[in-house]
């Protein structure tokens, strides 16, 4: 979760929900408000929710915070999306940020490929994840075929770099 510019770690276990490591009480109570206790019961506060599946906003003493919410799996396809997973120096290797299924593969074995361009196509959780290039470059290799199925962390195309 990101709350501003912070970002936490929450684990939900039923009134439960452990941030950074510190087990807070949470009931949701009837017009989307929130009581947040610690489990120390020192300290309680009220958030409001805006009333969204993943809220986008929460507000605590009047003063409105924007939300990020993501799941696990989620906060991981978006740390592969904008990092990339490259290999050595001499070859980059593109694969599964989470099990799903091959879409569209959008690039050919020895086709020239500029760095973001689209490469291949993945649907995990209903959604479609348009893999990209980190770098310029010619595909090496293609692993995978439209509709194959991919498990976390698979190979699904291999570039060579260009120089420079």
């Amino acid at each position: 979760m990101r709350i501003g510019d912070r970002r936490h770690t929450v684990r939900v276990e039923g009134e439960r929900a452990v941030v950074d490591g510190v087990a807070l009480t949470v009931l949701a109570t009837p017009g989307g408000r929130t009581l947040v206790r610690a489990e120390d019961g020192h300290e309680q506060r009220c958030v409001t929710l805006d009333g969204q599946v993943f809220a986008a906003t929460a507000s605590l003493g009047g003063i409105a915070t924007a939300l990020e919410v993501r799941t696990a799996q989620q906060a991981l396809l978006a740390e592969t999306m904008a990092t990339g997973s490259t290999g050595g120096a001499a070859g980059s290797q593109i694969k599964a940020p989470m099990p799903g299924r091959v879409v569209r593969v959008l690039v050919a074995v020895g086709q020239q490929v500029e760095r973001g361009a689209p490469v291949i196509i993945v649907e995990a959780m209903k959604m479609e994840n348009e893999m990209h290039a980190p770098a310029s470059g010619q595909v090496l290799a293609v692993h995978v075929t439209e509709g194959a199925t991919v498990d976390s962390g698979q190979l699904l195309v291999e570039l060579e770099l260009s120089p420079g």
